[in-house]
C-alpha cells in the first residue's frame, strides 16, 4: 500500500497519535518520525505512572514484539525471552536486566532501553547553549565517535578532533556505559575537570577538559569571493534550525552555486531536515518510508516554497549520517546535486522514542527510509560522484574535497552560459 504524504498530513497524523496514546496508554504506529527526541506532554503524562517491575518488563517485550521493524525480531522466538525473565522479575534491577539482554538480541545498537533519569539525558539539545566540555558525539558502529567539535570550547582548544573515538571519560569505559552514560558522566562531575581518553589512527590520547556554558552552533555560512554560497551544517536539530536556514538560502540567493558541508553531520530531526528540504526542492519525493509489514509512505517537499535552481555539490564522509544522508539523497536525485568526499555512514533506520512507566524510555527501531530514487543504503551509504578520501588533520591543513568543489562548481556554471 503506498501513500502519498505531506509535511502538515504528517504533523496531523502525529498529533493525533499522541492524543490516542494518552488516552487509552497503549503504543499505537505514529506516522511521523522524529530521531532522537520525545513529546514532553506524554513524557509528563505517561512517566507519573508506576508500575510492577515485571508489568514493565512485559510492556517493553510487547511494544517490541509488535512495532520493531524487523518482524522476525532477528530470526528468533520473541516468546522464549517472557518465558525466560517474568517469572522472575521482582526488583527494577530484575526489570533493567533482563530487558537489556532481550533487546540486545537484536543486535541493533540504535535500539535500547533508558533507566530511569538517563531517559531525560537521551533527548535533543533544544537550547541555545549547553555546559559541557565542548564535544557532539554518537553511536557509529561499535564505537562512540565525536563528530563535531564546538567552537570556543574546551575540546577545540585542547585540539580534540571530529573522528575521535572516546574510550573513556573519567576513567569509565566509554563502550560499557554508552551515549548516555558519557553525557551523565560529563554533567554530574562535580570537578570541572573531565579526564577524556580519545583513539586516533590507533593511538591513544589523553586530555583534561574543562567544563563551561558554550553556545551551540548548527550551521554557518559564508560566501566566497567568486560567489559561491558555502553553507556549513554541523547537524540537523535544535528548534531554530528551520529559521536559520531560511535566512541562510535567503542570504546566498545571489550566489552563483551552493556547496553544502554535510561533512561529520550525524543527522538529527527528521522533521526538520524535510522542512529544510521544502526550501530547496517544488513538490519532490523527499524519501519512502517503509514500515515492517512493508507500508510504504511517500514524503513530499510542499509546492510554493523558495525553490533553488542553481548548481549545488554536497560535500561528505564516513560520519554523515542519518538525516544528513536524506538531505544529500533527496537533493542528489531531485537536484542533480552532486557528491564529493567519501561514502556516508549508512544508518537508514528510524528510531522512535517512546516513554514508558517507572520514569524509563525505549528507544525502538520502528521503520526505515528509502531514498527517492529507490535506493537503500543501509550499511552501504551514498556513494560519492567524485571520491576524495581526507582525514579530519588533512581537512584543516589542506581540504582537498573544498578545492574540487569550488573547481567543478565554477566549472558548472561556466558551461550553462
Amino acid at each position: 500500500m503506498n501513500k502519498e504524504i505531506h509535511l502538515k498530513n504528517i504533523i496531523f497524523a502525529s498529533i493525533v497519535v499522541i492524543a490516542i496514546l494518552v488516552v487509552i496508554d497503549i503504543f499505537l504506529k505514529p506516522e511521523i518520525y522524529i530521531e532522537g527526541t520525545f513529546n514532553k506532554l506524554f513524557h509528563k503524562l505517561v512517566s507519573k505512572q508506576s508500575i510492577a517491575p515485571e508489568r514493565l518488563f512485559i510492556n517493553v517485550w510487547r511494544i517490541t514484539k509488535n512495532s520493531y521493524v524487523d518482524e522476525n525480531l532477528n530470526n528468533q522466538d520473541w516468546l522464549r525471552w517472557r518465558i525466560r525473565y517474568v517469572k522472575h522479575i521482582k526488583t527494577m534491577e530484575d526489570a533493567n536486566l533482563a530487558i537489556n539482554s532481550m533487546l540486545a538480541s537484536l543486535n541493533d545498537p540504535y535500539t535500547k532501553f533508558l533507566q530511569s533519569d538517563l531517559f531525560s539525558k537521551q533527548k535533543i539539545v533544544l537550547d541555545s547553549k549547553i555546559t559541557g566540555v565542548g564535544i557532539l558525539f554518537n553511536q557509529l558502529g561499535d564505537e562512540i565517535v565525536i563528530n563535531h567539535i564546538l567552537d570556543n570550547s574546551s575540546a577545540s582548544s585542547e585540539n580534540i578532533m571530529a573522528g575521535d573515538a572516546i574510550v573513556s571519560i573519567n576513567g569509565k569505559n566509554a563502550k560499557d556505559i554508552g551515549l548516555s552514560g558519557i553525557t551523565e558522566t560529563i554533567e554530574t562531575s562535580k570537578s570541572e575537570d573531565i579526564e577524556i581518553t580519545i583513539k586516533r589512527d590507533n593511538v591513544l590520547i589523553t586530555k583534561k577538559l574543562k567544563k563551561q556554558d558554550i553556545p551551540i552552533p548548527t550551521m554557518d555560512y559564508k560566501i566566497s569571493k567568486d560567489n559561491i554560497g558555502i553553507i556549513t551544517l554541523s547537524n540537523i536539530m535544535g528548534e531554530k534550525a528551520i529559521d536559520n536556514f531560511k535566512k541562510i538560502i535567503e542570504e546566498t540567493n545571489n550566489t552563483k552555486g551552493l556547496i553544502i558541508d554535510l561533512r561529520n553531520n550525524y543527522g538529527g530531526i527528521l522533521e526538520n531536515a524535510i522542512e529544510m528540504l521544502n526550501l530547496m526542492l517544488d513538490d519532490k519525493k523527499i524519501l519512502s518510508i517503509k514500515s515492517r509489514v512493508n507500508t510504504e509512505y511517500q514524503i513530499y517537499s510542499e509546492e510554493g516554497k523558495i525553490f533553488i535552481n542553481k548548481p549545488i555539490i554536497i560535500l561528505m564522509n564516513k560520519n554523515t549520517a542519518s538525516a544528513a544522508e536524506i538531505f544529500a539523497g533527496a537533493l542528489k536525485d531531485n537536484n542533480n546535486a552532486i557528491l564529493i568526499g567519501d561514502n556516508s555512514f549508512g544508518k537508514n533506520s528510524i528510531q522512535q522514542v517512546i516513554p514508558m512507566s517507572n520514569y524509563t524510555g525505549l528507544i525502538l527501531t520502528t521503520d526505515k527510509y528509502i531514498l527517492p530514487n529507490g535506493e537503500d543504503i543501509y550499511q552501504i551509504g551514498l556513494a560519492p560522484d567524485i571520491k576524495i578520501k581526507q582525514d579530519t588533520i588533512t581537512i584543516l591543513k589542506n581540504d582537498k574535497q573544498l578545492i574540487m568543489a569550488k573547481k567543478l562548481l565554477n566549472e558548472l556554471v561556466e558551461n550553462n552560459k
